[in-house]
């Protein structure tokens, strides 16, 4: 499977539904930007944080795009990977991790939101409805693609598909684990 783009997303903890202070991260993501703190060409910042649970505050870049969402009531960051060559979902997904945890950490590590994120799950969702459509097909197909990448990252763990079958949403599916890992070690493991 070779889709067009993919995201990750990584829920704030302990409660994604909680509502969560936006305005620090702008500045933030200014910073990221000037400072290259992040991986990728970043480029602006945009913000939606005035849209009932959108898509909140975006470091746009040229291969990656980075945003304090709050889509579905929950919220995170997600990370937004797109303009690579046809590659693997694998191969893509694995980049695509390496540069979201090092943005959760660079957050983190900033301390200014206060904002931390949950390593213990990960929502994939991939945007080519035509390369994958939202049914049980194509979830077992990104599952048998994606496990080995999990395998890298975390001892424990399961893979479900998550959503409907709703033609008009992307195909996603979650990865948890109880493992208690940090951002750092995850970046060790990915040799990122």
């Amino acid at each position: 499977m070779t889709p067009q783009r993919i995201a990750i997303k990584l829920f704030v903890e302990p409660d994604p539904s909680a509502e969560i202070d936006l305005e620090p991260f702008t500045p933030l993501f200014h910073e990221f930007i000037q400072k290259a703190s992040v991986p990728g060409l970043l480029v602006d910042v945009a913000d939606y944080a005035h849209v009932p649970n959108g898509p909140g505050i975006i470091l746009i870049g040229h291969e990656v795009d980075y945003g304090i969402d709050s889509v579905a009531g929950r919220t995170g960051l997600l990370t937004v990977r797109k303009r690579y060559p046809e590659s693997p979902l694998a191969e893509v997904l694995r980049d695509t991790l390496a540069k979201g945890f090092a943005c959760a950490k660079a957050i983190e590590d900033d301390g200014r939101t206060g904002v931390r994120f949950s390593a213990a799950l990960v929502e994939l969702q991939i945007f080519d409805r035509l390369v994958a459509p939202n049914d049980a097909e194509t979830f077992e197909a990104a599952r048998s693609e994606v496990e080995p990448v999990f395998a890298e990252v975390y001892d424990e763990f399961s893979i479900e598909r998550a959503g409907d079958d709703d033609a008009r949403k992307p195909a996603s599916l979650v990865a948890r684990t109880t493992d208690d890992a940090h951002f750092s070690d995850l970046l060790a493991k990915l040799g990122s």
